[in-house]
């Protein structure tokens, strides 16, 4: 198990051959794999210490960390180049860590220099056989701001010419359901007669409710089209053939051609549709 303590710690590796680095790793992401990657090139084994939930509060905010301590060991652990991993109690703990462990190198990321750089003499003072470097990170890129501005981003629909597109876009940007925000539309004599997204507690697609909408206004569905976000299933396609639709498009290719080739076998046109997004 690489998440331990440092008792045990002490007794897998030798002094003055570890490289030490540590920080929140909240929000983990890309870009703290990257900073991590490049500790273990300056030297291994790499000793990660992950902050405790108490001070990650500190130092982040009251609404931090949005993962908690074991939740960010774990993922740390779990990279292939990080040899162990510490839960650090208390900041000022990590002196007693470095006079512990003894590692041959200790690194910061780049942050606040003046710092960084005052309490990297500090350490140099005290164990002088210790080295330090300071890393180029982008570790704080993906912030808590940075998500929730992004999680919020709403599309520009104004942008976008095709009506069809935009309503494809604006049914699926605001399904309610968590996963497979799918949606789709019927249209005849270029009218849209019916829309949908998926349904999740029904376990319904988008295809087979935009169908029965349509079915129950009386829609003539051999003379209407249908247009999906994404292919339909072979589950949908069986049913888009047993209403009759011979004309199907779609906006985005989805890696499962099942239903695309179910229904050309039976003669029923589909075309992937260019959006002007």
């Amino acid at each position: 198990m690489k998440i331990i303590t440092l008792s045990k710690l002490t007794k897998k590796i030798k002094p003055f051959t570890a490289t030490l680095t540590g920080d929140v790793f909240d929000l983990f992401n890309i870009e703290h794999v990257r900073y991590l990657r490049e500790c273990s090139k300056v030297g291994r084994p790499l000793v990660v210490v992950v902050q405790a939930d108490k001070t990650a509060k500190i130092r982040s905010g009251f609404s931090r960390p949005v993962m908690d301590e074991r939740q960010r060991a774990e993922m740390v652990a779990a990279l292939e180049f990080v040899d162990f991993v510490l839960i650090l109690e208390r900041p000022s703990d990590y002196e007693k860590y470095l006079r512990i462990i003894k590692p041959k190198n200790y690194i910061y990321p780049k942050g606040i220099m003046k710092h960084r750089k005052f309490t990297s003499r500090l350490i140099t003072e005290k164990f002088p056989n210790i080295k330090i470097f300071f890393l180029d990170n982008n570790l704080h890129q993906y912030d808590a701001d940075f998500l929730t501005k992004r999680l919020h981003a709403r599309r520009e629909y104004s942008k976008i010419k095709n009506p069809i597109t935009r309503r494809l876009y604006f049914i699926a940007d605001n399904s309610k359901a968590t996963i497979g925000k799918i949606s789709a539309l019927i249209t005849f004599n270029n009218k849209i007669m019916a829309e949908s997204d998926n349904i999740e507690g029904k376990s319904l697609h988008a295809e087979q409710i935009v169908l029965r909408k349509a079915k129950l206004k009386g829609v003539n569905l051999k003379k209407a089209k249908l247009y999906i976000l994404i292919p339909p299933c072979k589950l949908c396609a069986q049913e888009i053939l047993k209403n009759q639709l011979t004309q199907i498009y779609y906006l985005h290719p989805y890696g499962n051609d099942d239903g695309i080739k179910f229904l050309r076998t039976h003669g029923v046109k589909v075309k992937k549709f260019k959006s002007d997004k």
